[in-house]
């Protein structure tokens, strides 16, 4: 059963100019009725550096953040002006939010002394230790060698009976000094961090979230214009372009376009058409170039005649290789 509320706007945050959505629901929402896919961006603490399995949040392209904002299903926040102005006019509700943030922060802090204390006890032991084998060690050789230098000279047959490998009554082995085994185990500490900031991002009633600006590139009407035909599509810079268009999920379909957008009378280098276009059909894609059409250009057209379109695009594709 579907419920008659409608579903509240997606949430988008804009941090250093990148526009992130943390929320699943609304990852899982934007997939599967407004054909956007974006790449998943965050990382494990404990191994930043891998970049196989990628988790929340995703980075949504500047013209993602702008379409969905002129369909009126999203939402954009600047983070960086939101928050300290939510916490500066913190309520009951955030107040105990900040408390809760507050006594994670001093009990972080309080494990860390006690971890660095730990660890420079630790040390000390361990060099205390050292010194009192090394000074053991010494007094045994000393010992050693007084012992051999007064032991009286004995018969060729006494010395190999004494270092036979075969002796039914070994001599009972010299006791060596153990040092007591320091404990390696240092209390580790949890640097506990909350993952949730509900209290900040859920406005209190009355009050109205900034919303911010995106800026999007010259090439945003071509991007609108094919993403409004079902089109999904993910950023190419791996092949050379602004878009790699799909006809449908990337997880089921091959990109068929590599998309380009210019403007309606801007200049097209050859050499960079006959580039792409080779590269295109190398990879089984063809090259799609597309642009807003100037108002000067739509006004020719004749009132009997099919409306002009916004934005029109072309593919070229090179058929004899």
């Amino acid at each position: 059963m579907t419920s008659d509320s409608p579903r509240p706007h997606v949430r988008i945050s804009k941090a250093a100019n990148r526009y992130l959505v943390f929320d699943i629901d609304d990852v899982m929402y934007l997939r599967r009725n407004h054909c956007i896919c974006s790449v998943f961006v965050g990382t494990m603490p404990q191994a930043p550096q891998q970049s196989v399995f990628m988790g929340l949040p995703i980075e949504l392209m500047a013209e993602e953040a702008q379409v969905l904002v002129e369909k009126k299903v999203a939402y954009v926040v600047d983070d960086s002006s939101y928050h300290p102005a939510r916490i500066a006019a913190a309520g009951p509700q955030d107040q105990r939010y900040l408390d809760v943030v507050m006594g994670v922060t001093s009990d972080a802090q309080r494990s860390q002394r006690e971890t660095a204390e730990a660890r420079k006890a630790m040390f000390a032991n361990k060099g205390t230790s050292k010194k009192k084998e090394k000074k053991n060690n010494m007094a045994s050789d000393t010992q050693a060698s007084e012992d051999v230098t007064v032991a009286p000279s004995a018969g060729a047959e006494a010395v190999a009976e004494a270092t036979s490998l075969f002796d039914a009554t070994p001599e009972p082995a010299v006791a060596t000094t153990k040092t007591t085994p320091v404990n390696r185990e240092a209390p580790e500490a949890w640097m506990a961090t909350l993952t949730t900031s509900d209290a900040l991002l859920t406005p209190s009633p009355g009050q109205d979230e900034p919303v911010a600006s995106v800026d999007v590139p010259a090439s945003y009407p071509l991007y609108a214009h094919l993403q409004d035909k079902g089109y999904f599509m993910m950023p190419g810079l791996r092949f050379g372009c602004d878009y790699n268009v799909y006809p449908g999920d990337p997880l089921r379909f091959h990109s068929h376009f590599q998309a380009t957008g210019f403007q309606w009378n801007e200049g097209i280098n050859v050499l960079d058409l006959v580039t792409a276009g080779r590269l295109g059909t190398n990879v089984k894609k063809s090259f799609l170039i597309g642009g807003k059409v100037e108002d000067e250009a739509r006004q020719e057209k004749d009132a009997t005649e099919e409306p002009a379109l916004d934005v029109r695009a072309f593919s070229i594709e090179w058929a004899a290789m």
